[in-house]
């Protein structure tokens, strides 16, 4: 129970982002500078909390490299991808697009790692697919 509450309050956070990154992005700031913005933020903030309840920074390698990668695909290619996105297009269009990424996850978890994929899951994975081509086409 406890992953669903997070998840929500996840969702509700990034559901507002798009908002805040909008409002940033109206005027000269450019994309590339506002990943870097927000990811020096974030470092900050992550930096600021391991130290206040004084969590390890020593960790296997290998797992810190796939992390890292992982960051750099989110968190740099991800990310420029979305601002250019934010800066020229409408919140209301680009988001909902962005938010079909649960179904390249469940297609990419299925595939590499083997994850089941049910009939439910399917029929999810379709519904989120009409949304995202119904939200496209009322542009």
């Amino acid at each position: 129970m406890k992953e669903v509450i997070f998840a929500l309050l996840s969702a509700i956070v990034w559901g507002t982002a798009p908002l805040i990154f909008k409002i940033g992005l109206k005027g000269e700031v450019p994309p590339l500078v506002g990943i870097f913005y927000h990811n020096l933020t974030a470092a900050v903030f992550a930096l600021v909390s391991i130290l206040l309840i004084r969590e390890s920074l020593s960790y296997p390698l290998r797992d810190l490299l796939i992390v890292s990668f992982g960051g750099f695909v989110s968190g740099f290619l991800g990310l420029l991808l979305y601002y250019k996105a934010i800066k020229v297009g409408e919140v209301s269009v680009v988001a909902p697009i962005v938010a079909s990424s649960p179904l390249w996850a469940s297609l990419l978890a299925f595939l590499l790692l083997g994850e089941s994929f049910s009939l439910l899951k399917l029929l999810g994975t379709v519904l989120v697919v009409l949304g995202v081509i119904l939200i496209t086409l009322s542009k």
